[in-house]
C-alpha cells in the first residue's frame, strides 16, 4: 500500500474514531433527553388534569354550598315544610341546578325519596341509593359516583363528582346532593389543557373520548375511586420524530466529517508524499546508474532539507563519480597495458633464444644448422601465432560492440548453445533444466558469446576427471537467470574476487579475458555475472539479466 493511501486511511481513521465514540454518546444523550421531556411533559399533563378535576369538583363543593345558603333555598324549605307537594315540582331541581352551573342535582327528603332532579326528572318520588349514598360521606368534598341520566340510547350510567349539604327548616331537613358529571364537555377540556387524548371510562367501557394520539402511544391513569378513571394518551410519535431529525443530522454531520477528512487527508498526503515520491524516484535512478539526478519539488520543514542534501549528494556523487571512473579507467588501463607487455613478453624470450641459436649456428657454419632451423622456425611461428591470438583478444576486448537489445527467449537460447554440444567429451554429461518463457531483452549475439564461454569453461574444468554440466534456466518477478553448474575442482575463494579481471587466469594457455568479456558484456546489458559454489565441490556461474515484462 502507497503511503499516500495509507496516510490518507490515517486521517480517515483519525476522523473516524472520534466520530464513532462521540455520536452513539450524543444520540444516547439525545434518547434520555427527549424520552425525559417527554416524562416531565406527561407529568405536567397529568398534575393539570388532576388539577382540573379538582377543580371542577370545588367549584361544585362551592355551588352546593352557596345553594344551600342561599334565599330561594330557603324560602323552598319553608314551603316545603307546609306543603311539600306544591313547592317541590318536578322541575324544581333542574333549575336550580342551571342556576349554578351544576349537570347533577337531586333534592331528597330525610328517607331518601327523591322530591326532585335537575338531571333526571323522571326519578322524582323515586329511591336513588347510589345518590343519596353521599350524604352519609364524612368528607365535604365532592366524591366520584355513578348517575343514571337519560341518552338517546335510553338510561346509562355516568360517573360524576357529588357532594352532599343538609338544609334544615324547623323539623324539615332536605337534602341537596349535586355536582358535575364526567361527560364528554370535560373530556374536552382535559383534551385541550393536557394536549393529549382523553378517555373516560367507568365500569370498564368507554363514556366520553376526546382527542387524538398518533402511535406509538403511552398512557397516564387517574383513578377516581370505584366510579370512574381518566386515561391520559400520550403521543411518542413527535420524539420519534425530532429522534430521527437529530439522528440524521449527527449522521449527516459525520459523513461530512468523514468526507472532509478524507479529502484533507489525501491533500495533506498528497503534499507530503509528493517530495518523498520524488526522492524515491531520483534515489531509483541513481541506482540505475544515473549521476545528474536532481529533485526539483517544492517542500517544507525537514523534507526540504532532505531535498536539498540529496541534491547536494547526487552533485558530489556525479563529480566523485566522474573522478573515479576517470582513476579507474586509468588503472585499468595500466593494469591492461602490464598484463599485455607481460603476455608479449612471454612470446618474445623463446623467439628471441631461437634466433640467438640460428645465428650462432650460421657463423660457425654448423652442419646442423638445416635442422635447426626448421626447429627453430616452429617455435617462433608457434609463439608468433600465440602473440597474435592475444593480441586478437586484446583488440575484442577493447572494442567491444554495443549492444543491440531485442526480446530473448533464455531458454530456446540456451537451447541453440546446448546443440553446439551434442556430443560432448568422453566422461562429460550435459544436464538442462530448461523454464520456458524466460525473456529478457539481450544481444543475442553477445549473449551467446557468454554462454558459450560459461559452457567451455565448466567442459575443461572437468577433462581430467570427467562430471556433469547442468545448465537451468529460470525466472524471478524482476530476474530471468541462467546458471551453468559443473562438478569440477571449483574456485579457490582466493581467486573468486579476481577472476572477471582481465588477463587473470588460472589455465595453463589462457588469456584471462573470456570471463572479463563476459563480465562486461553483462554490465552492459544492465545485468551481472555471479559465481558461487563449495571448493572441491564445482562451481556455479549465473547470468542475471532483467526480465522483460
Amino acid at each position: 500500500m502507497r503511503l499516500r493511501t495509507r496516510l490518507a486511511l490515517a486521517f480517515a481513521l483519525l476522523a473516524l474514531v472520534p466520530l464513532a465514540v462521540v455520536v452513539p454518546l450524543s444520540l444516547n444523550r439525545l434518547r434520555t433527553t427527549l424520552s425525559r421531556e417527554l416524562d416531565t411533559r406527561m407529568e405536567g399533563a397529568t398534575t393539570s388534569a388532576q388539577e382540573a378535576l379538582e377543580r371542577s369538583a370545588e367549584r361544585a363543593r362551592r355551588a352546593i354550598e352557596e345553594l344551600v345558603e342561599s334565599t330561594a333555598m330557603e324560602d323552598l324549605a319553608r314551603d316545603a315544610r307546609e306543603s311539600p307537594t306544591r313547592a317541590i315540582q318536578a322541575d324544581t331541581a333542574e333549575g336550580l341546578m342551571k342556576s349554578r352551573g351544576l349537570t347533577v342535582l337531586s333534592l331528597f327528603d330525610r328517607q331518601g325519596l327523591t322530591l326532585s332532579s335537575g338531571h333526571l326528572p323522571a326519578r322524582r318520588g323515586d329511591p336513588d341509593p347510589e345518590l343519596f349514598a353521599v350524604t352519609q360521606q364524612k368528607t365535604p368534598k365532592p366524591v366520584p359516583v355513578r348517575v343514571s341520566v337519560r341518552s338517546d340510547e335510553g338510561l346509562k350510567d355516568v360517573p360524576a363528582l357529588v357532594t352532599a349539604r343538609p338544609k334544615d327548616y324547623g323539623d324539615l331537613r332536605l337534602w341537596v346532593v349535586g355536582g358535575v358529571l364526567l361527560d364528554e364537555g370535560l373530556a374536552q377540556h382535559l383534551a385541550r389543557i393536557t394536549q393529549a387524548e382523553v378517555s373516560l371510562r367507568s365500569g370498564g367501557a368507554e363514556v366520553a373520548h376526546a382527542g387524538s394520539a398518533a402511535p406509538p402511544t403511552v398512557e397516564r391513569v387517574l383513578t377516581l375511586g370505584d366510579a370512574a378513571e381518566v386515561r391520559l394518551i400520550f403521543s411518542r410519535a413527535a420524539v420519534l420524530e425530532a429522534e430521527r431529525g437529530v439522528t440524521g443530522a449527527f449522521l449527516l454531520l459525520a459523513a461530512s466529517g468523514l468526507g472532509f477528512a478524507v479529502l484533507l487527508g489525501l491533500l495533506m498526503s498528497l503534499r507530503i508524499t509528493r517530495p518523498v515520491e520524488a526522492l524515491t524516484e531520483g534515489a531509483r535512478r541513481v541506482a540505475e546508474g544515473a549521476r545528474d539526478v536532481q529533485v526539483t519539488v517544492q517542500a517544507s520543514g525537514e523534507v526540504e532539507q532532505l531535498v536539498r542534501a540529496f541534491n547536494h549528494m547526487t552533485s558530489e556523487l556525479r563529480s566523485t563519480t566522474e573522478r573515479l571512473v576517470a582513476s579507474e579507467r586509468i588503472a585499468a588501463w595500466q593494469e591492461v597495458a602490464r598484463r599485455l607487455a607481460h603476455e608479449i613478453k612471454n612470446p618474445l624470450t623463446p623467439i628471441q633464444m631461437s634466433l640467438e641459436t640460428l645465428l650462432a649456428a650460421q657463423s660457425a657454419q654448423d652442419s646442423r644448422f638445416p635442422a635447426l632451423f626448421r626447429e627453430s622456425a616452429a617455435v617462433v611461428l608457434e609463439e608468433v601465432d600465440r602473440l597474435r591470438r592475444i593480441v586478437d583478444e586484446f583488440s575484442r576486448f577493447a572494442r567491444l560492440p554495443k549492444p543491440q537489445l531485442e526480446p530473448v527467449d533464455l531458454g530456446e537460447l540456451a537451447q541453440s548453445v546446448l546443440s553446439l554440444y551434442a556430443t560432448p567429451p568422453e566422461g562429460i554429461t550435459l544436464l538442462p533444466t530448461l523454464q520456458t518463457g524466460v525473456v529478457a531483452k539481450a544481444d543475442r549475439d553477445q549473449l551467446t558469446q557468454v554462454l558459450v564461454n560459461l559452457v567451455k569453461n565448466a567442459e575443461e574444468a572437468m577433462k581430467d576427471k570427467g562430471g556433469s554440466v547442468r545448465v537451468r534456466v529460470k525466472g524471478t518477478e524482476t530476474d530471468a537467470i541462467v546458471e551453468v553448474e559443473d562438478t569440477g575442482p571449483g574456485i579457490p575463494p582466493e581467486h573468486r574476487a579476481r577472476i572477471f579481471e582481465p588477463y587473470f587466469t588460472t589455465k595453463e594457455g589462457g588469456t584471462g579475458l573470456g570471463l572479463a568479456i563476459a563480465a562486461r558484456i553483462l554490465q552492459e546489458h544492465g545485468g551481472k555475472l555471479e559465481v558461487s559454489g563449495e571448493p572441491g565441490q564445482g562451481a556455479r556461474f549465473s547470468v542475471v539479466l532483467p526480465r522483460a515484462l
